[in-house]
């Protein structure tokens, strides 16, 4: 009786099952919509031709009208499913105007074609008497003939059977033993998904789609994945995937495309083996855009079971969606992330203004708390220097205390805390919020980056180290998080590594004004007062005569012998001091420089009130040398705890 064969195309890793209406990689099935998938099979049955638009929409869309626009989006899809780009054309060329043309080599073969060889094999041997037979027999030819049909019965109804079970158990140990040669994972980078609804004002959701996925991942404490910061570098990189893992030292790579159409939001997810640029793993996703967040908890979990990588309860826990959100809270809360990563004055007062309308849209929405805290963190940084410590700090710390009261679980709101806590001196409470935040979050460069921080400003240098280490693994393109790590080396005493890691931002952002601040204040620790006043003249111009900027150079100044251009500077202070908010500690910087120890100590009084971000540093701080020795100094160290640390 004759067996139905089933057709299979193959070519290259890919294997389609037009029967079943699939197509898998390696034996790993790949998730593709029903038109894509019918578009591949046209394109694959006239392998070699040209099959123009109008047989494709005739073919695939054969009872709707749709728009060539359409055919460009579904081959899209399909080019990334195969793994290729738009401009590549490895398996599908385009004819400009015309349409396309499938140009890999195509294999038509049959299913199971290892039971059947089998078969095939028992039937010939069943056919055949044993040799021994053949050359002698003690049975007579009636005896002979029984014994014929009784091992033909013997082959058929036991040998048979025997060979199709072993087959199938090598079919099944062999599919085992794929599973089994998945390469292991166990460090990833998210990057940026692609936007594919064709309008730009949409990047802010694509973008969070992206930092929701790193987020949720980043839980997982047995996946090292890499920051956001990283991961955005990358955004319309022409660099392949190996090159991209190699510069980030990673397993894995997660790329995407988010499409929205109206409330609806289409993310396609697909997880990639970087050495060899294969495909583990995809998935498509439609949802209510109001969703969207929670989708990325669905995603991070399907890719930490792919790769099987253990997660405890406890991250089990942080990945199930908790509550439904208003539609208008996301959308403002991507927005203000958007503008918070910018980190300038003027977009950290946008990210303010969207925080809070995500915070009007849902007074329960957690993480638009924890953006708030953040943003006015930022504002009372010396960097910034927008508004004093104290009152940015109180701020943020109501955000923060707000947000844990909705979200005990959030790693985000717990770091915001913790910062709080470090400068204004509350140090066991701070000390105890960054390690909640790291532990509900492991993966969390700028908590791991802020608690390095705090560590050295209590001379604990080893771990401090170890610490800022692993930021900056976890973050490695991060010129922010380069440039504290070389700040804490500067406060460690680390001079040269300090300098070399300021050197290392600048050669990849010559006007990245912290670097040079930061490298100014390292010049000077080391002594080497022309390259610190060099330094600092940049620092000043690169930030508009920044105060800060200012302080460092009249320090400079000061300490090179130059009075006079050190007190152009004190009395340049003193005068945006009348017009605008400006930081105590750039007073101490020049005040210090010029060996004027009074006012030093005054301007020093003033920082310590408001709780200047400098002052937490002052157990160790280089800066401060030439003050220890006065009594006053001592007695600062007292008042904010670290007498005895």
């Amino acid at each position: 009786m004759s067996r139905q064969v089933k057709q299979l195309y193959e070519f290259g890793p890919f294997c389609l099952d037009p029967a079943e209406h699939t197509l898998s990689r390696d034996g790993r099935p790949i998730p593709l919509r029903p038109k894509v998938f019918d578009l591949l099979l046209v394109l694959v049955e006239n392998r070699g031709h040209l099959v123009d638009k109008e047989k494709l929409m005739s073919s695939v869309w054969t009872e709707q009208f749709v728009e060539e626009g359409n055919i460009n989006k579904n081959i899209s899809m399909l080019r990334q499913a195969l793994g290729e780009s738009d401009r590549g054309h490895k398996f599908i060329e385009t004819v400009p105007k015309r349409g396309y043309r499938f140009v890999a080599d195509v294999r038509e073969v049959n299913d199971n074609r290892e039971a059947e060889l089998l078969t095939q094999a028992a039937g010939r041997r069943a056919n055949q008497p044993p040799r021994e037979t053949q050359e002698s027999s003690p049975f007579s030819p009636p005896t002979q003939a029984r014994v014929k049909r009784f091992n033909k019965h013997w082959v058929a109804f036991v040998v048979v059977p025997v060979l199709l079970l072993a087959a199938i158990v090598y079919l099944v140990l062999m599919r085992q033993r794929g599973r089994a040669a998945t390469p292991a994972v166990r460090s990833i980078v998210v990057l940026p998904f692609q936007n594919l609804s064709g309008d730009a004002s949409q990047d802010y959701l694509v973008d969070g789609v992206t930092d929701a996925l790193i987020g949720d991942l980043a839980q997982i404490g047995a996946l090292r994945v890499i920051s956001r910061t990283s991961a955005m570098h990358y955004k319309g990189s022409n660099k392949s995937l190996p090159e991209i893992a190699k510069e980030l030292n990673v397993d894995g790579v997660v790329e995407g495309t988010v499409q929205r159409s109206g409330e609806r939001v289409h993310v396609r997810a697909q997880l990639i083996y970087a050495a060899s640029d294969s495909h583990l793993w995809a998935a498509d996703y439609d949802r209510d855009s109001r969703d969207i967040l929670d989708l990325q908890s669905e995603v991070a979990r399907a890719i930490a079971s792919e790769v099987r990588i253990k997660i405890t309860p406890a991250e089990q826990r942080l990945l199930v969606p908790k509550r439904t959100v208003a539609r208008a809270a996301i959308d403002n809360y991507l927005q203000g992330r958007y503008f918070w990563n910018r980190r300038t004055e003027e977009d950290m007062r946008k990210a303010i203004g969207y925080f809070e309308a995500a915070i009007s849209a849902d007074a329960n929405y957690a993480q638009a708390y924890a953006g708030l805290a953040d943003s006015y963190n930022q504002l009372g940084t010396v960097m910034i220097g927008v508004m004093p410590p104290s009152e940015a700090r109180r701020t943020g710390e109501t955000a923060a205390r707000k947000g844990l009261e909705i979200d005990n679980e959030l790693a985000e709101a717990h770091a915001a805390l913790a910062y709080e806590n470090f400068f204004n001196w509350n140090w066991a409470s701070a000390e105890e919020e960054f390690k909640r935040s790291i532990q509900l979050n492991p993966n969390y460069a700028s908590a791991h980056s802020h608690y390095a921080l705090y560590l050295v400003a209590q001379g604990r240098n080893d771990e401090a180290v170890a610490e800022t280490n692993r930021a900056q693994e976890l973050d490695p393109l991060s010129l922010s998080i380069s440039a504290s790590r070389g700040f804490l080396l500067l406060n460690a005493r680390r001079y040269e590594e300090a300098i070399e890691q300021q050197r290392r931002v600048i050669a990849i952002d010559p006007n990245h004004y912290q670097a040079h601040w930061f490298l100014a204040l390292t010049y000077l620790a080391n002594g080497q007062i022309n390259h610190a006043i060099a330094t600092a003249e940049k620092a000043v111009a690169i930030s508009n005569r920044a105060p800060a900027a200012l302080g460092v150079l009249g320090m400079a100044y000061g300490a090179g012998g130059h009075k006079r251009e050190a007190n152009q500077i004190a009395s340049e202070l003193l005068q945006l001091h009348q017009k605008r908010y400006v930081s105590p500690m750039a007073f101490v910087y020049v005040y210090t420089g010029l060996g004027n120890n009074d006012q030093a100590f005054a301007w020093l009084e003033k920082a310590c009130q408001e709780r200047s971000n400098g002052i937490a540093f002052s157990k160790v701080s280089p800066t401060e040398d030439s003050l220890r020795s006065d009594p006053r100094f001592a007695d600062l160290l007292k008042r904010i705890g670290l007498a005895g640390a």
